[in-house]
């Protein structure tokens, strides 16, 4: 799951000499709270935003107003780490930059969508909740009997874990006998417990 697959590519963005006063009506248009600035070289040059157009003459060159871009991702980046860099931020979207070149840019929204893709939400399937042992080999026990039982594993994640259990998600597919396997994931997790 990396950032080039989920990105726009065809960011709206303005040149540094476009009058704020063009900015403010591509901003009304199309319902922006911010706009990314690139020059004719398509080197990421900042951007503004609704409020740091307040006060701007409509005739100034946006260039003058200009917020630096502190926080870029690239391509390849993975889209965990694009969501930590906009969580820890406090970022609705985050400009990708290749080369130093903006190639697309990332929001919220497309985040979310690739992360429920990757967990496989939304998919036909089962979700499973397991409580598992912390520092034991439950898991390992647990995908043996996954694998014994012809299940498809769609995704696995942990939700939270501490010194006495880590919380496994997994979201599966191919459940024949549902209570045969619940059956089977009890005994087996119970051995050396």
């Amino acid at each position: 799951m990396n950032v080039e697959r989920h990105m726009q590519r065809d960011a709206v963005t303005a040149l540094p000499s476009t009058a704020v006063g063009t900015i403010r009506r591509v901003m009304d248009e199309h319902g922006f709270g911010l706009l990314l600035v690139s020059g004719e070289d398509g080197r990421l040059r900042g951007f503004v935003t609704r409020a740091s157009l307040r006060g701007a003459a409509d005739d100034a060159e946006v260039g003058t107003i200009l917020h630096s871009a502190r926080f870029v991702v690239s391509p390849a980046d993975t889209l965990e780490k694009a969501a930590l860099i906009m969580l820890e931020n406090r970022l609705a979207l985050v400009p990708v930059v290749a080369d130093e070149r903006l190639v697309g840019v990332l929001t919220q929204s497309e985040v979310l969508r690739g992360l429920a893709e990757g967990l496989g939400i939304g998919q036909s399937g089962t979700r499973m909740e397991m409580k598992l042992r912390a520092g034991s080999d439950d898991l390992y026990r647990a995908l043996d009997v996954l694998r014994e039982h012809n299940v498809h594993i769609v995704s696995l994640t942990t939700s939270g874990q501490n010194d006495k259990q880590r919380d496994v998600v997994l979201r599966i597919q191919g459940i024949a006998d549902r209570e045969a396997l619940r059956q089977a994931l009890e005994a087996r997790l119970r051995e050396d417990a």
